[in-house]
C-alpha cells in the first residue's frame, strides 16, 4: 500500500521526459531491498520519491509550472496587501468585525463544549448508566426521581449478566469538621461504597484503592482538601474529628487527585457508606434516597434491558407497586435530565441551544459584512481585474488573488480575535459564573477551532466575491461602462435582511428573557419571604431526640428575647429549595369516603405550629395547628394544588374528612384542619407541589423573621446565641429571598450571556453597515450634489437613503418576527409560570434596529450632503 501510494506521487509531480527512466531505478532498487529481507522496504520508497522532488524534475501543470504558481502567488500577497492598506478603512471594518464575530463565536463555543462535556472524562463512560425510578400509572409517567433503592445495584448485577459492575452512592449534605480550633463546614461531601473509585477510575495518590472506603468511619480526600488539612504531610492513618451528628474520628484511608468541574457528581470529601450500614440494612426497599450507578457490558442494548427490569420490580417490589427502574446515561444528566432530586441544579440544553445559535448568527453577521462590502466595491476593483485578463490572467487566477485576499483578512481578523477573547476571557467567566477560559494561547483546542474557522471563513466570507469579481466583461469594464449586477445588487440587499433580522431576532430574545427573569423573582410566591432567614440543621454531639428537641427549644426561647427578632417557627424543609430539600412519598392516597385512591407522588412538609403565621401563608378555609391540641399529631393542612389533584372542589366541606396513606385500616387516618393558598416553596420553572402539611412541635430548620431596619444587630444576636447552644456546628444561613433569587441564577446568567452577545451581534452588524452605507453614499456623491443644485435639502437627501434602507428594516421584521414568536413562546413554555408571549419587545428590538440604522446611514450620508456641490459635481 505504501509502495502504491509512493508510485502515484512520483507520477504526479515527475516530468515525462524523466519518469520512465527514474521509476525504472526506483523500482530495481524496492526490488533489490526485499531479496535482501530489508525491513520497512515501502517506506524506503517513499521516502526516496520524496527526496526526488525538486524542481529540476517537476512537470508542468496545465500552463504553469510549479515554479510560476509561487511567483504568481507571492505576486497575489503583494497585490493584496497593498490593496488593503489603500483602502485603511473598509479593510479596518471587515477585519475589526471579523475578528468581533470570531471572538463571540469561539467564546460561546468554548463554553458550549463545556458544557456538554459533562462526566465524559469518566472510564468506560458510554457504559456507565445511572439507576432512576419512574412512576407510572395507567402508562403515564407521573414523576421522575434520580435515586433509587439502595439495595437495586448489587441485585441487578446478580441477577443480569449485561451488569457488570455498581455503586451505591448518598449525598450526605455539608459536615462539620474539626480543624484545630476551626469548625470547617464542607459542603461537596458525598457517602460512597468501596466499588466507587474503581468504578469511575479516578486517579489514586494515596491509598489502596481496593479498601480505602470499605470500612466504616473512613475518609477520602481530594487532593487540595488533602492540603488544606494537613499541609505537605501524608495524611494516610490520619483522624479528622467530623461533628455534623458522628461526633467521631474519620481515618483518612486515601487520596485522589481532584475531580474535574464539568461533572454532575461534585464532591471535595468522601465518606464511606459503611458508616450507615445500620441504615442501609434497616430502610432496604423501603425508601428510594440513594443514586445507583451501573456499568453495562460492552454492546447491551439499555432499552432492552430497561424492559427486563419490569420482572425484576414485581419480583422485589410486588406487582402492584408503579415505581419503574430505568436507565439514564451519564451523559446526559447534566444537560437533559428532568428527573427530581438531583444532586445539583442541572443545565438546561435549550439554553445551550440558544447560546450556540447566537453565536453562529454573530460569526454570519460578520461574514456576510465581508461579502457586501467586497462585492460592494466591486466597482472600484472592475478595471483592475480587466487588465489582469487582457494581459493573460485566467478566471482561476483571479479568484485566487480574490481567495488569497479573503485569506489574509480572515487570517488577520482570526488574530485579533484571539487577543480580544483573551482579554475579553476575564469577564466572559464572570458572566458565566464558571472559571473555564484561561491562556488561551495556550489552549490547543482553542487555537484549532480558530484555524478551523479562518479556513471556513476564508471559503464562505471569499467564494462569492471571487466568483463575482472573475466574471467582469473586458471590454465593458475598459470601456468604463460596467455597472454592478442586478442580482449582486438584490444578494446585497437580501444579506442586510438577513443580518436585520438576526439583529431583531437576538435583541427581542433578550429582552423577553430578561423579561421572564424579572417576572419570577418579583412574582408573589404566596407567602412573605421579606427579611426571614433560614438556618439549616444544627447537628448536636447526643443522637437522642429528646436532647435535640430541648436544646432547640432553648434556642429559640433565647432568640425571642432580642427585639429584633419578630417570629421563629421549625419546619424540615426551608422555602427557596430545589425538589430535593423536601421529603416526598409515591404511596396511594385517598379522602376517606370522597376520593377514590390517588396513585401520584405526594410532597411531605412538616412544620410547626409558627411557620404558616410567620411567612404570612393565607388559609382559605380551616385553621392553623395549634400547639396546646394533642390532636393535631394526626392532623393535616393540605394545599389547593393537592386537592386538585382529587379532581374536587377546594371547599370547607373537606374540614373534618380523613386523609390516609395505603391501603392498610391500621395506618393513621389523619384530620383535614386547613387548607392554605398554594404557595411557591421553588422555583417558578416548575408547578406548586401537591403538599400535605404535618404538625411537628420542634424539626431541625429554622425560620427567623428580623424585625425593624437593624438587620446587623438582629444577625449578630443570632449568631451569638447559636455559638452558645451549638458550639460543634457552624452556623448555615441565608435570607429566604437570597435563596430564592438562587433558585434563578443559571435564567439570570442566561439572560446576561444572551443579552451581551446580541449587543456584540449588533455590533457587528452596524459596523458592516457603517462600511456599507459609507461606499454607497461616497458613490452616489455626484447625485447628492445635483439634487442639491435642483434644491433638494439634507433632510430630503437623507429620506432618499432611509427610504431604502426602511424596506430593508420592513422585510427584516416580516422574516424575524415569527422566528421570535416561535422560538421564544417554546422557550418560555418551559416555565410553569410565566408571561405572557410579550409583542411588544419586538416593536422595542425593531425600532432599536431602525435607529441604530438610521444613526449610521444618517452619519455617512449627512458627510457627503454637506459638501460643496461645486466640488461633488465634479466627483467620478
Amino acid at each position: 500500500m505504501i509502495k502504491r501510494f509512493a508510485d502515484r506521487l512520483l507520477k504526479w509531480y515527475c516530468h515525462p521526459d524523466y519518469y520512465s527512466d527514474i521509476a525504472g531505478d526506483l523500482e530495481e532498487l524496492y526490488l533489490r531491498n526485499l531479496d535482501a529481507e530489508i525491513s520497512h522496504a515501502g517506506w524506503r520508497h517513499l521516502i526516496q520519491v520524496v527526496l526526488l522532488f525538486r524542481p529540476s524534475l517537476l512537470k508542468e501543470f496545465g500552463q504553469n509550472s510549479l515554479l510560476k504558481e509561487t511567483g504568481m502567488l507571492k505576486n497575489y500577497f503583494k497585490i493584496s496587501v497593498r490593496n488593503l492598506l489603500r483602502h485603511k478603512s473598509y479593510s479596518a471594518i471587515n477585519i475589526v468585525g471579523l475578528a468581533v464575530g470570531l471572538a463571540a463565536f469561539l467564546l460561546i463555543n468554548q463554553y458550549v463544549a463545556y458544557e456538554r462535556s459533562y462526566d465524559n472524562y469518566h472510564r468506560d463512560v458510554d457504559q456507565i448508566y445511572r439507576l432512576t425510578t419512574d412512576m407510572i400509572v395507567d402508562g403515564e409517567i407521573k414523576t421522575r426521581d434520580a435515586m433509587s433503592f439502595n439495595p437495586s445495584g448489587k441485585l441487578l448485577t446478580d441477577n443480569y449478566e449485561e451488569v457488570e459492575a455498581y455503586s451505591l452512592t448518598y449525598d450526605n449534605g455539608n459536615i462539620n469538621i474539626r480543624k484545630g480550633e476551626e469548625l470547617v463546614t464542607e459542603e461537596t461531601v458525598k457517602m460512597v461504597d468501596e466499588h466507587f473509585i474503581n468504578f469511575f477510575g479516578y486517579e489514586v495518590l494515596a491509598g489502596d484503592p481496593v479498601t480505602m472506603l470499605k470500612g466504616p468511619n473512613s475518609l477520602v480526600l481530594t487532593e487540595s482538601k488533602a492540603k488544606f488539612y494537613f499541609g505537605d504531610e501524608n495524611p494516610i492513618g490520619k483522624s479528622l474529628k467530623v461533628h455534623s451528628g458522628f461526633d467521631q474520628d474519620f481515618q483518612i484511608t486515601g487520596v485522589i487527585k481532584d475531580t474535574p468541574r464539568n461533572t454532575h457528581f461534585k464532591f471535595d470529601v468522601l465518606v464511606s457508606i459503611a458508616t450507615i450500614q445500620d441504615r442501609l440494612t434497616r430502610e432496604g426497599w423501603n425508601a428510594f434516597n440513594y443514586y445507583t450507578y451501573v456499568r453495562l457490558k460492552k454492546g447491551t442494548d439499555a432499552e432492552r434491558l430497561e424492559q427486563e427490569f419490569v420482572s425484576f420490580k414485581d419480583t422485589y417490589l410486588g406487582e402492584e407497586n408503579k415505581l419503574f427502574l430505568n436507565l439514564q446515561p451519564i451523559q446526559d444528566i447534566h444537560l437533559l435530565s428532568e428527573m427530581t432530586y438531583e444532586p445539583e441544579a442541572p443545565g438546561t440544553a435549550s439554553s445551550i441551544n440558544f447560546l450556540e445559535i447566537i453565536s453562529v448568527f454573530i460569526l454570519l453577521i460578520a461574514w456576510v459584512n465581508y461579502i457586501n462590502l467586497s462585492t460592494a466595491k466591486a466597482v472600484d476593483r472592475a478595471k483592475e481585474v480587466g487588465l489582469r485578463k487582457v494581459i493573460g490572467a485566467s478566471k482561476g487566477e483571479i479568484r485566487s488573488q480574490f481567495l488569497l485576499e479573503s485569506f489574509l483578512v480572515n487570517l488577520l481578523g482570526g488574530i485579533l480575535a484571539l487577543l480580544i477573547a483573551e482579554l475579553a476571557s476575564p469577564y466572559f467567566n464572570q458572566l458565566i459564573g464558571q472559571d473555564i477560559i484561561s491562556s488561551l494561547f495556550l489552549n490547543s483546542e482553542f487555537l484549532l477551532r480558530l484555524v478551523i474557522f479562518i479556513i471556513i471563513g476564508t471559503l464562505i466570507s471569499g467564494f462569492y466575491p471571487a466568483l463575482f469579481l472573475s466574471q467582469f466583461g473586458i471590454v465593458k469594464v475598459l470601456k468604463g461602462k460596467f455597472r454592478t449586477s442586478r442580482s449582486g445588487i438584490v444578494l446585497r440587499k437580501a444579506l442586510v435582511i438577513g443580518q436585520f433580522a438576526a439583529s431583531l431576532v437576538l435583541i427581542s430574545g433578550t429582552f423577553i428573557v430578561i423579561k421572564q427573569v424579572n417576572y419570577m423573582r418579583s412574582a408573589d410566591m404566596g407567602m412573605n419571604i421579606e427579611q426571614v432567614l433560614a438556618i439549616r440543621n444544627p447537628r448536636l454531639s447526643s443522637n437522642d431526640p429528646e436532647v435535640f428537641r430541648s436544646t432547640v427549644q432553648s434556642y429559640l426561647n433565647e432568640l425571642q428575647t432580642s427585639p429584633h427578632v419578630e417570629k421563629v417557627a421549625t419546619t424540615n424543609s426551608l422555602p427557596g429549595g430545589w425538589s430535593n430539600d423536601i421529603s416526598s412519598t409515591s404511596t396511594k392516597t385517598r379522602i376517606i369516603g370522597v376520593t377514590e385512591d390517588l396513585e401520584a407522588t405526594t410532597y411531605i412538609h412538616s412544620v410547626d405550629h409558627a411557620y404558616f403565621d410567620l411567612l404570612d401563608i393565607k388559609f382559605l378555609h380551616g385553621r392553623d395547628f395549634n400547639k396546646t391540641m394533642a390532636t393535631d399529631s394526626s392532623a393535616v393542612i393540605l394545599n389547593e394544588a393537592y386537592i386538585q389533584r382529587f379532581n374536587v372542589p377546594v371547599s370547607e366541606e373537606l374540614l373534618g374528612e380523613k386523609l390516609m396513606f395505603g391501603n392498610d385500616p391500621e395506618n393513621t387516618k389523619y384530620t383535614i384542619v386547613g387548607i392554605i393558598q398554594n404557595a411557591n416553596r421553588g422555583s417558578l420553572k416548575n408547578e406548586v407541589e401537591p403538599t400535605c402539611y404535618f404538625y411537628e412541635p420542634i424539626l431541625g430548620r429554622f425560620l427567623v423573621k428580623l424585625s425593624g431596619s437593624n438587620i446587623e444587630e438582629g444577625m449578630a444576636h443570632v449568631e451569638k446565641t447559636w455559638a452558645r447552644f451549638f458550639p460543634n456546628s457552624a452556623l448555615e444561613y441565608a435570607f429566604i429571598d437570597y435563596r430564592f433569587d438562587q433558585l434563578y441564577e443559571q435564567d439570570k446568567r442566561f439572560g446576561a450571556v444572551f443579552g451581551a452577545f446580541s449587543g456584540f451581534a449588533l455590533l457587528v452588524a452596524i459596523l458592516g453597515l457603517f462600511g456599507l452605507s459609507s461606499f454607497m453614499a461616497s458613490q452616489r456623491t455626484k447625485e447628492v450634489g445635483v439634487r442639491k443644485v435642483l434644491g433638494a435639502s439634507i433632510p430630503h437627501i437623507l429620506s432618499l437613503f432611509y427610504k431604502e434602507f426602511l424596506i430593508l428594516i420592513g422585510l427584516a421584521f416580516l422574516i424575524g418576527a415569527p422566528i421570535v414568536y416561535f422560538s421564544m413562546n417554546g422557550w418560555l413554555m418551559g416555565y410553569a409560570y410565566r408571561v405572557e408571549f410579550p409583542w411588544i419587545v419586538i416593536v422595542m428590538a425593531l425600532l432599536l434596529v431602525t435607529t441604530s440604522a438610521f444613526l449610521t446611514i444618517g452619519y455617512q450620508v449627512w458627510r457627503v450632503a454637506i459638501l460643496n456641490p461645486a466640488k461633488t459635481l465634479k466627483y467620478e
